[in-house]
């Protein structure tokens, strides 16, 4: 790094795609699947940092993904999936938590190792646990059950208020019912939302005036406007309703115990966890608006409580803030009323209430989809933001430099003009410029804004109009154009692999209500408060030494296993105690984590062979039949010697073939050429007559010289016979 960080660079890219092997993983490393784990979430860091070999590391990380579902593809039975899924802590202790690898690979975003089909089933065994008929049942039978469930409910839950560990409740524990019911909790907030926005306009009336409700307050408030010279609120005014309607007051409810909920997960996940999800901080921000808006509905519920008992009616000075508290006139209202702030953090809370409804969409195979594009979007739309803020800001500085001067030129200028024009409306201030800048993008502005009426400054017009109109062809047609083309982009990315994408988030969904937590859905949650917190007082009073014995046993017995070398007084090594401890602790620890079904499967294989789990067993026997797979289609088998003799056989004919055609124009060649010579011999002959006993010597090439001399021919005959 000091010297030469280009080949730092490089020995540390080197050195990752080294420990990135399949090969060096699958023989080096007692735990593949974490090693794999902890290795892709490290390159995925380097590839944040070092950006120069963003795309190397970034393949390095996906080798990683696709080496960890190469190895889930070679388990075979239910069995060893359930080890390698319930497979928890080091590699070397034999500790099983319920789908504990599998909420790791979560962690590390694992998705392809998530939506794999052996993942899947155990996930969707998980989430129908003690409701398996529901799962392939049809609608009308659901339907059936749901109806009874429904009426059943309430004698359910005031059966585990009462008695929680009754063995018949335990259907509201199961992960599928206590998604249906928050579900319903939170469909039913919904619907009290809608409910409070129709009652909104009823609350208040003509009728109830301050006359009609309290004559004897209206006597004071007579004398005080007589006293103010009749210039405050009228001769009488509109009482404000005293209490939140009965709606108002289960939403308040609802909201509370939404806040214990939200309580409850942070104590289950702790802070980091928690705030490491955008829906975690979405409810965080909705329960501070609801939060607030009630805050101030009831304390102006007290201040009218306080100030609707005069007592001193010549405290003219507080009796001004008294009567106002009573007035529910809003054209005496302050801008900042208690109210108005009250109802303005309610509609941005309720607006944020039916988005969160998006969270529960991955549930359905539909809309899980839909739902994952539009996160796409808001991210692509939130990156676009910056830019359309850049450009706004640009050209609304430029057209508020251009006119600042006619929106105060009343102030400056001694002659009274009359007249008015537009660019003092919309280019007065820098809010109103950026007003009509941002709605201009939407189609909502007017080409005679720039106008300047009587001013005869034609120069000004012209550069404004310049602007403007450069600012719309920069806006509507370059960025709005290429926004679109950048959330179709998303929405392609997504169609590709939406089917990875979609079981990813479901899992997310599943896994917030698979294990303890959340039995009872808001507001009923509340409930069990109180039981669970002295619950847990006298379990950390009380019980706190054994609960610590519990968790140091198989520490404990996973160290005497490590130790080979010690001994005992019988002369038995302590590995071997250590050994059966280790086999006795795993038994019990995965079969806790069985459902009933599961454990009468394992009873029954049970009495057939009784072998003890070990992960290490099962993952080595994984890596064996990986390995022997790589070698197998690495090796040269009888297909391919079959292959050979084919290509070989078939190379031979071809050569056959190739020699019998060159044979057939070899004698071809022959014939034409023995024809030719006796074209030849023919043309000599008719030359030459003379010659006609003397051409069978020629044929003759040895005898050919002797002919020649012995010939008594002239010169000219030799060169015609030529």
């Amino acid at each position: 790094m000091k010297f030469d960080m280009l080949r730092s660079a490089k020995y540390r890219l080197n050195a990752y795609r080294g420990l990135a092997s399949e090969a060096y993983i699958s023989l080096s490393s007692k735990d593949p699947i974490f090693t794999a784990f902890e290795l892709g979430a490290e390159l995925k860091s380097l590839s944040r940092v070092e950006k120069y070999f963003k795309k190397e590391y970034k393949d390095l990380a996906e080798q990683l993904s696709e080496y960890t579902v190469k190895l889930l593809d070679r388990v075979r039975t239910q069995q060893e999936l359930e080890i390698i899924l319930n497979k928890a802590g080091k590699p070397r202790f034999n500790h099983f938590e319920s789908l504990a690898r599998f909420k790791l690979a979560l962690f590390y975003k694992e998705k392809k190792f998530v939506a794999h089909p052996s993942c899947q089933q155990k996930l969707m065994k998980s989430w129908y646990y003690g409701m398996g008929s529901l799962e392939r049942a049809s609608w009308p039978k659901r339907i059936l059950m749901f109806i009874l469930f429904i009426l059943s409910y309430p004698f359910l839950v005031l059966v585990y208020l009462v008695f929680p560990k009754w063995k018949m409740i335990h259907i509201l524990k199961y992960p599928c019912i206590k998604f249906i019911c928050q579900m319903l909790s939170f469909i039913s907030f919904l619907v009290l939302i809608i409910i409070s926005t129709a009652e909104s306009s009823q609350t208040t009336s003509s009728t109830n005036s301050l006359r009609t409700q309290h004559q004897d307050l209206h006597r004071v408030y007579s004398s005080f406007k007589s006293f103010t010279n009749g210039t405050f609120m009228g001769d009488d005014f509109p009482m404000r309703p005293l209490f939140p309607s009965i709606t108002e007051f289960l939403i308040s409810i609802w909201v509370f115990g939404f806040a214990c909920q939200e309580c409850n997960q942070i104590y289950l996940l702790g802070i980091e966890s928690y705030t490491e999800s955008w829906y975690n901080l979405m409810d965080s921000a909705l329960l501070c608006l609801y939060f607030a808006s009630y805050t101030l509905r009831y304390m102006f519920a007290l201040k009218y409580i306080l100030n609707v008992n005069l007592t001193d009616p010549a405290q003219y000075f507080f009796l001004e803030w008294q009567f106002y508290w009573l007035n529910a006139d809003r054209f005496y209202w302050q801008p900042f009323d208690p109210i108005n702030a009250a109802e303005a953090l309610f509609a941005v809370a309720n607006i944020l209430s039916f988005s969160r409804v998006s969270y529960l969409l991955p549930a359905n195979e539909a809309l899980g989809p839909l739902q994952i594009t539009l996160g796409r979007m808001v991210k692509d739309i939130l990156k676009f933001m910056l830019l359309f803020i850049v450009v706004i800001g640009s050209f609304m500085v430029g057209l508020h430099n251009l006119y600042w001067y006619y929106s105060v030129h009343d102030d400056i200028e001694i002659t009274d003009h009359e007249f008015q024009f537009k660019a003092e409306k919309y280019f007065g201030t820098v809010l109103v410029t950026f007003r009509t800048v941002f709605w201009s993008i939407f189609g909502r502005g007017d080409t005679d804004v720039l106008s300047l009426g009587e001013y005869q400054n034609n120069f000004t017009e012209d550069i404004g109009y310049i602007i403007y109109g450069v600012f719309n062809i920069v806006t509507v047609t370059v960025l709005i154009n290429m926004f679109i083309a950048v959330m179709t982009r998303s929405f392609q990315n997504i169609a590709e692999d939406a089917d990875c994408e979609w079981k990813f988030s479901r899992s997310l969904l599943y896994m917030e209500y698979i294990g303890e937590g959340c039995t009872l859905p808001v507001p009923l949650n509340i409930l069990g408060g109180p039981r669970a917190l002295v619950n847990k007082i006298i379990k950390v009073c009380c019980c706190c030494k054994s609960a610590d014995d519990v968790r140091e046993t198989p520490d404990e017995v996973s160290g005497s296993k490590i130790d080979p070398d010690h001994s005992n007084t019988n002369g038995t090594s302590s590995a071997e105690h250590g050994c059966r401890s280790v086999d006795i602790a795993t038994i019990e620890m995965y079969e806790s984590t069985l459902s009933p079904e599961d454990m009468d499967m394992r009873r029954r294989s049970q009495s057939i062979i009784m072998e003890p789990l070990d992960y290490k067993k099962v993952i080595q026997t994984i890596i064996q039949r990986y390995i022997f797979d790589i070698q197998r289609e690495a090796e040269v088998t009888e297909d391919d010697f079959e292959e050979i003799k084919q290509d070989i056989s078939s190379f031979r004919y071809e050569m056959l073939n190739q020699i019998k055609a060159n044979e057939f124009n070899i004698n071809e060649m022959a014939t034409s050429v023995s024809s030719l010579l006796k074209y030849v011999k023919t043309l000599a002959r008719n030359g030459n007559p003379s010659q006609e006993d003397d051409s069978p010597k020629e044929e003759n090439e040895q005898s050919l010289e002797d002919e020649t001399q012995n010939q008594d021919v002239p010169d000219t005959n030799d060169t015609g016979a030529l």
